[in-house]
């Protein structure tokens, strides 16, 4: 174990100390002696004499001994000391006690108290694993075939493991170079299952392989101590590997391949880690990466049985508290919005929690206090580029805890348990830490997202129940999540499987910092038959892009309507509509947001961007969205209200466009839709305008998955058809050179736009939609069925909806919102 040094500082008569300097821990088993080195400095020009002795000790389980009680130091001296502690067997395995050292200048009268914490050590494994979990583990395999078909599948995949080699690499980053190792951030990951599996199955070649790769990162000489960097340095994935090393060092420790100098060099490796981190934390600095490399400081020190920095961690500012209590919003949802960072802090604060559990702590049932969070992050000031830090919508909590932010996405997911991409996010999987939140609370819906995944991972193999509940899909109604500002709207017809199901999700809650995107109102996504129209991901330039902002995070790329080519103001929006029927599914989500320009690169500084305020006169635009979801189509109605005349342009963006009916060509094909820099519009190109008198429809189609789109207001305008932007190879959804940008446009002070958006395989059931109106229309069902849509009060006030279905002249059913 590497010497904690405590400087004690004499000036003018009186000690200061710093605290993080004055806290030092040890473990140690039952019996065995540690020491403590301390230094008390004497900064005077004369000799002084202080009196050391160990604060109530028959309060106190072990043995305490100064190696002198008085000392006199001379001028500008150090007086370096030792107190030896013998660790008691009546301190439980894991526990801590605090010894209190007095210094007292008797000349002075000042007397300062430092603390010492001695902790009677555990045996190795408890980190992430148990012995009794690892047991648990082979009778899972040899009962249960998914478990045994996991541990095949790992094996294989460890099989053609190499551990990489050691290299530093240089990356340039906009103002400086940054030197690593070139791990990747699962390496870790990697090796600590490579313990598992010899754990689980006996072969060396996993340890033997494990081994050299923790004495190549804890080398004293060329390891990580002498570079500080593992995977980029950059702290997201610094963090989970440094969590994983911990939980593969944790199994190996006591193994005899490892040499006293080995273990000597694993711990002075973990510390300076915890070194490294203590420069990261900032009570500004809540997102993911100060939460992942939180989690993995965690369980280092955790690993270091250093119970004073796990404490530390916990408590400090940046550290968990600050992280859980800031960055969870009421509603449950990590602040950042999207579903991969979510997940991601989620994921790492679920193994915290069950090292903690292993330990003999809890973490899974505790409670932060809720916490104000700043509207600044470290590095930048509210507002740069547009992006808002503080969370918004309704509090209803003072405190939240894991069981908070284990359940809050499942509204959100689709049948197969994906969760919608919202902010910076693809469509996400479910992740493994679900296994963890049901073993642990129990709860259905957990269970239900468990059966949709194929239970390969790790966690699932050590902590996964042997047996899933058959649960019913439990997010098939219409959702609301207040905070994050996500709508769910699900179709509710009595033929529709959850496959079936129209699901449209429409946004307006808080920005997401770094990772937000512009876009209140929007149609985030629009589901049916398993098909996914829309994403908030359609491109991906990268991070270190310019169509990172200048493209992706715009309003233009989503599907919304947009003003002057400009992009939209974050501002808290409200939902004052939230309606869930047998016929239809409605919701009213409206902003009132100033429009700038956007942000353009600029490698010269960092962060990267160029930043643009708004225009001093610009007066702020009400838009109002009305969605309503039935059996068959999607109705949105939008209304925008300003003083003075803008372009407004309502975008949608589906791939495979075939036609496009009831308009005239104007012009030529454009190569761009914008020459200006400084416009989204320039990321869009192949771009057609058009007149049209009489609204206008078009169609689209992706094998066999096909989304008609009604423009029934205006009735007269402009539209276009371009090319959506493309950041990159095509994966998924993303990027896919299909996909195509459908606007209407029109110039005044206040509009209504009034579209059906009706997604099908097959044929199309509507036969014909009469408008007479922006709030009236009447959609004629191929069935013989007409549905009478009447919306009131859209321009302002309490939204109402009213629709009858009617057949032969007789109405069948009918719905009103309020």
């Amino acid at each position: 174990m590497n010497k904690f040094y405590l400087i004690v500082l004499f000036c003018l008569g009186a000690l200061l100390g710093n605290a993080k300097e004055s806290k030092s821990c040890k473990s140690a088993n039952a019996h065995e002696i540690i020491y403590f080195d301390f230094k008390v400095f004497n900064d005077k020009q004369v000799e002084q004499t202080f009196y050391l002795t160990v604060d109530n000790p028959r309060t106190l389980a072990c043995q305490y001994e100064l190696s002198e009680n008085v000392v006199t130091v001379k001028p500008n001296a150090y007086y370096s000391g030792k107190l030896k502690v013998v660790i008691s067997d009546r301190i439980p395995k894991g526990a801590k006690e605090t010894c209190i050292l007095l210094v007292e200048n008797k000349f002075s009268g000042s007397v300062e108290k430092f603390e010492f914490v001695s902790v009677r050590a555990k045996s190795h494994p408890f980190l992430l694993v148990t012995d009794a979990i690892i047991n648990e583990a082979k009778i899972k395999v040899e009962k249960y075939p998914w478990a045994k078909a996991n541990l095949k599948n790992m094996l294989e995949e460890l099989d053609s493991y190499e551990v990489p080699e050691r290299k530093i690499v240089s990356k340039p980053r906009p103002v400086k170079i940054w030197s690593s190792f070139n791990y990747r951030p699962d390496d870790s990951e990697k090796i600590f299952r490579l313990c598992l599996a010899w754990e689980l199955t006996g072969k060396e070649v996993y340890k033997e392989k494990a081994i050299q790769f923790i004495k190549e990162v804890c080398d004293k000489d060329e390891g990580y101590l002498s570079i500080g960097a593992a995977t980029y340095g950059v702290q997201v994935h610094e963090g989970n590997f440094f969590l994983h090393l911990a939980a593969a060092c944790d199994i190996l420790f006591n193994e005899p391949e490892f040499s006293d100098a080995d273990r000597d060099n694993i711990e002075a490796t973990f510390r300076y880690y915890l070194e490294q981190n203590r420069e990261h934390m900032d009570p500004l600095g809540i997102m993911n990466h100060q939460a992942s490399a939180n989690a993995g400081a965690i369980l280092s020190a955790l690993f270091l049985q250093d119970i004073a920095e796990v404490e530390y961690l916990t408590e400090a500012e940046g550290g968990m508290a600050d992280q859980i209590g800031k960055g969870v919003m009421d509603d449950g949802w990590w602040f950042e919005g999207t579903a991969n960072y979510c997940y991601l802090v989620v994921q790492r604060y679920s193994l915290v929690a069950q090292a903690f559990q292993n330990y003999g702590w809890d973490l899974y049932y505790r409670q932060f206090p809720v916490k104000f969070k700043s509207k600044d992050f470290e590095n930048v000031k509210e507002g740069f580029t547009g992006m808002k830090f503080d969370n918004w919508g309704p509090l209803t909590k003072n405190t939240i805890g894991l069981e908070d932010m284990v359940t809050p996405y499942i509204p959100f997911m689709d049948e197969n348990a994906y969760v919608v991409a919202t902010n910076d996010s693809n469509l996400k999987a479910p992740e493994p830490f679900y296994e963890l939140a049901y073993r642990t609370y129990g709860l259905k819906e957990l269970a239900w997202v468990i059966s949709k995944t194929n239970r390969d991972s790790w966690l699932a193999l050590m902590y996964g129940v042997p047996k899933l509940p058959a649960v019913a899909d439990p997010r098939v109604s219409s959702s609301i999540a207040p905070n994050v500002g996500l709508v769910a709207l699900r179709s509710q017809g009595k033929h529709h499987t959850p496959e079936k199901q129209i699901q449209a999700y429409v946004k307006y809650g808080t920005h997401g910092g770094w990772h937000g995107h512009f876009d209140r109102t929007n149609l985030i996504g629009l589901d049916r038959n398993g098909y996914k129209y829309f994403g908030a991901e359609m491109a991906w330039f990268g991070y270190g892009q310019p169509g990172y902002k200048e493209s992706i995070q715009t309003s233009a790329t989503h599907n919304m309507v947009i003003v002057d080519e400009l992009q939209q103001e974050a501002v808290p929006s409200k939902q004052t509509l939230f309606f869930k029927g047998d016929i239809m599914q409605a919701t009213l989500v409206e902003t009132e947001a100033r429009w700038r320009k956007i942000p353009l690169w600029n490698a010269a500084q960092f962060p990267p961007w160029k930043d643009t305020d708004f225009e001093a006169d610009f007066k702020p635009i009400q838009q109002r969205r009305l969605t309503l979801v039935t059996d068959e189509y999607v109705v949105i109605a939008d209304h925008l209200t300003s003083d003075t005349k803008h372009h407004y342009d309502w975008l949608i963006h589906p791939v495979g466009f075939k036609n496009i009916e009831g308009v005239k060509t104007q012009g030529a094909v454009r190569d761009s839709l914008s020459t200006e820099p400084d416009s989204p519009y320039k990321y869009f190109s192949n771009a057609q305008w058009y007149a049209f008198k009489k609204g206008a429809k078009v169609q689209f189609n992706d094998a066999g998955n096909k989304l008609n789109v009604h423009t029934l207001w205006p009735r007269a305008g402009k539209s276009f058809v371009a090319n959506y932007p493309l950041g990159g190879k095509q994966r998924n959804y993303r990027n896919n050179p299909e996909r195509r940008t459908y606007a209407v446009r029109v110039n005044e002070n206040k509009t209504n736009f009034l579209h059906v958006l009706e997604p099908f395989q097959g044929e199309s059931v509507i036969d014909k939609i009469v408008s007479k109106n922006p709030n009236e229309l009447i959609v004629y069902l191929k069935d013989g069925k007409e549905h009478h849509i009447i919306i009131r009060n859209l321009q302002d006030g309490i939204v109402i909806v009213d629709l009858k279905e009617i057949k032969d002249n007789r109405i069948i059913r009918t719905e009103k919102t309020n």
